[in-house]
């Protein structure tokens, strides 16, 4: 693809963080930052990368630990505070950004997975982004984490925490087909479009093994994020847009709303909730991408100060 790099990032411990950069032409007006979802990889968001770099933004992103091409620990952050290294991780490529690209703005896109963890990020390191986009998100309520939190212990104290649980995939995916019966995949609740959902099937960096140590390290970091508290930590004023499907089983439109509402109560007064009806959990690969696509650029051109039409000369 035109334009597009590969690079990599020293973690503090070591672990090697591959990067891809998508530049636009000529000078770029900002930056998106994306945070990719739980079994996928930062190679499936060319297609969005393209059309940002159409209104001059450069996009960058990486492979989270345990996933992407050639991963050899697929399904595991780390034996040892795998969700702060996670997070780790995309601090030291916004400093690779904002080396890179200094004083442009940074708009943070997340996506599932990705979402909570541009929400932890924020946490600790908002006043670095210009906005922040949550994409096929969901208010992570302790009261639901809780059963979960516990199989996911007991299974790595059964069968080790490097293994992957039978118990545990159906507890994180296994009703999420069930309100789109009859299914002719295991994945139709990503997408109406069957070619994409087909194209995440064939993919062989997509989809588990997920190890029980990565659900204890993810829930753990949703567990964090379910309090006004740790809102409380995210910059009262930074731009947010939360969007998705309205069918999505992740959090829907019932989800995305009791996370707003949650923004509401903690006193962010730039909070936007984006639903499109029917819509399920990937929505840069749904039937009406090239409208989300449209709208989430928008959004992010008014939330670094351009017109929604504006684009800087090449």
């Amino acid at each position: 693809m035109k334009n597009h790099r590969d690079d990599t990032v020293s973690a503090a411990d070591g672990h090697k963080i591959a990067i891809q950069a998508w530049a636009s032409d000529g000078e770029p007006v900002a930056v998106v930052q994306i945070l990719h979802g739980l079994g996928e990889h930062i190679g499936r968001y060319a297609r969005f990368a393209a059309a940002a770099n159409e209104r001059g933004f450069a996009v960058i992103g990486h492979d989270h630990r345990g996933h992407g091409p050639g991963c050899s620990d697929r399904g595991y952050f780390s034996g040892r505070d795998g969700w702060r290294k996670v997070v780790a991780d995309v601090h030291a490529v916004n400093e690779w950004c904002r080396d890179r690209y200094a004083g442009l703005p940074i708009v943070m896109l997340g996506h599932s997975m990705g979402s909570f963890i541009a929400e932890s990020f924020a946490m600790h390191h908002g006043a670095y982004l210009k906005g922040l986009l949550l994409s096929g998100s969901n208010w992570p309520a302790r009261l639901q984490l809780l059963p979960g939190r516990i199989a996911a212990y007991l299974e790595a104290w059964r069968i080790g925490p490097q293994n992957e649980s039978r118990l545990l995939a159906r507890l994180g995916f296994g009703a999420f087909n069930k309100c789109f019966k009859p299914n002719r995949t295991d994945f139709d609740w990503l997408s109406r479009d069957e070619a994409e959902v087909d194209k995440y099937i064939a993919d062989p960096a997509c989809g588990g093994p997920f190890s029980c140590r990565l659900w204890t390290d993810f829930l753990g970091g949703l567990w964090e994020l379910g309090s006004d508290d740790a809102l409380n930590r995210i910059p009262a004023d930074l731009p947010i847009l939360i969007s998705g499907g309205g069918a999505d089983p992740v959090g829907g439109e019932k989800g995305m709303a009791s996370l707003m509402m949650h923004y509401a109560q903690t006193g962010h007064s730039r909070v936007k909730l984006r639903i499109y009806p029917d819509g399920r959990h990937e929505m840069l690969n749904e039937i009406n991408r090239d409208d989300v696509t449209r709208d989430w650029l928008d959004w992010i051109a008014t939330t670094v100060g351009l017109r929604q039409a504006e684009r800087p000369a090449a």
